[in-house]
């Protein structure tokens, strides 16, 4: 795989791609994409609606509504020249989130999701570098929330517990570590699971705010 030499921006993103060599063709992963950068694209079949699992996102315009939120961000991989194959998305929490106290310091990995029929490429590795690929998360505390009526177990044959081990793994290699908090739909199954990875430019107020944050405490002045 290798990086495309050009980057460009729009509207203060940069544009970053990465192109992959796969058995199935080549895949374009780009990162960051600004609004208007969704036009023509479809979804490949294999993001969908299945018996027990859909994809959080099964539309195209759906992507264009996130990018055009503040801190949105879309990452898409490409088999050219419209199909796509895998998608990552970040952004802010909502507002009724309880994350959302504190600000612009959270930011959500919000999915990561790669088509029953482009599994074992290391997709999502891809997808994943792409993401994180910003000196923006030396300012977050950036989080994912592990909900499992989200996986897709029968798709990858495996079972919750497995899947949460594969999870965690892909996460670690970003510098996401395993919390516990009592949000409530966090405590719904205990498959279920939140990791963090603190950006070095953090500061300690935040840090402790976030500790008490996790178990729904205001912190004590």
């Amino acid at each position: 795989m290798s990086f495309a030499a050009e980057q460009k921006n729009y509207s203060e993103r940069v544009v970053r791609t990465l192109i992959k060599e796969t058995p199935k063709g080549t895949l374009t992963i780009r990162s960051n994409l600004p609004p208007g950068s969704f036009e023509g694209l479809e979804m490949d079949d294999g993001l969908g609606r299945f018996a027990h699992y859909s994809s959080i996102i099964r539309n195209v315009e759906t992507f264009e509504t996130i990018s055009r939120r503040e801190g949105g961000r879309v990452t898409l991989a490409l088999m050219e020249p419209k199909l796509i194959i895998a998608y990552g998305i970040c952004s802010y929490p909502d507002t009724e989130e309880r994350w959302s106290a504190l600000g612009h310091v959270m930011y959500e990995m919000a999915a990561v999701e790669v088509s029953r029929n482009f599994r074992g490429l290391h997709v999502g590795r891809c997808v994943m570098d792409l993401s994180m690929d910003d000196d923006l998360f030396e300012d977050k505390i950036a989080y994912m929330q592990g909900l499992s009526w989200h996986w897709d177990l029968d798709g990858k044959g495996l079972t919750a517990p497995q899947y949460r081990l594969m999870m965690m793994h892909l996460y670690g290699l970003y510098g996401f570590r395993e919390v516990y908090t009592n949000e409530p739909n966090l405590t719904l199954r205990p498959e279920n699971v939140m990791m963090i990875r603190i950006g070095s430019r953090v500061s300690e107020e935040h840090q402790k705010e976030f500790r008490y944050l996790r178990f729904g405490i205001k912190q004590p002045k």
